[in-house]
């Protein structure tokens, strides 16, 4: 496959129609790389990642566009054509196979409003970086701005996550919900024994009275209870 011929004096390569190569090659991969930018930037873009380049290496860096099945940007076309084709290549394939950040807001919409609904880990870590975006488009009295805000908070959000997963090898999923642990009934525990021997109105106004009478030394009300425990026990229980 040549784009060009490979005489080196055919004059400086077109940008545009290399663009236009790129589309035709992997037009699905295409659209995700360049996402959002016009094409005179994209042309532009190329037109100076390709500087210097021959024919010959531009052919090269195409050929590896057809084998990878995918769109590299234009500063990883250069090492493409420069023969540099191991570098980021499984970074990029994989970033590659995750949606789109439309799709994935389109996805997280519907997730938002029906949480049955199936969303990917990549998409879930996307809407837990501006939760509280979407959170401010409920209790707005005008939802345009928040809501404008929000989507584009989180595709720049999901751009970031896609990368950031594709580095550390982690693949697009579906995200799983939290297992819910199940309530048990709580079991009453009963109540403890009293360490006091079952007593009789007098016994207790025994204990009251000491009580009092250990509290005018100085102690403190459960310092004081205590010891006319202890006092009602060694008496053996009685007065």
């Amino acid at each position: 496959m040549q784009l060009t011929a490979s005489n080196q004096n055919l004059g400086p390569i077109n940008s545009a129609q290399l663009v236009g190569v790129f589309k035709a090659i992997a037009p699905r991969s295409f659209e995700k790389t360049f996402d959002g930018v016009a094409t005179a930037q994209i042309n532009t873009a190329m037109k100076i990642c390709i500087d210097g380049l021959t024919h010959d290496q531009v052919n090269f860096g195409l050929s590896q566009v057809r084998d990878n099945g995918f769109c590299p940007d234009p500063a990883m076309f250069r090492k493409w054509c420069l023969g540099i084709t191991g570098f980021g290549t499984e970074q990029q394939r994989l970033q590659d196979s995750f949606k789109g950040k439309h799709a994935a807001l389109a996805n997280i919409i519907k997730w938002a409003g029906d949480n049955n609904h199936t969303i990917t880990n990549a998409e879930k870590e996307s809407y837990d970086r501006c939760y509280e975006m979407f959170t401010a488009i409920e209790w707005a009295k005008n939802t345009d701005r928040p809501m404008y805000l929000a989507y584009e908070a989180f595709k720049d959000n999901y751009a970031d996550v896609v990368q950031e997963f594709a580095l550390s090898g982690v693949k697009q999923a579906i995200w799983a919900k939290p297992k819910v642990i199940e309530s048990k009934p709580i079991t009453l525990v009963a109540k403890p024994k009293s360490m006091l021997p079952e007593q009789s109105p007098e016994e207790k106004a025994w204990i009251e009275n000491r009580t009092r009478e250990l509290e005018q030394t100085g102690l403190s009300f459960p310092k004081a209870l205590l010891e006319a425990g202890k006092e009602f026990k060694c008496l053996g229980g009685g007065v």
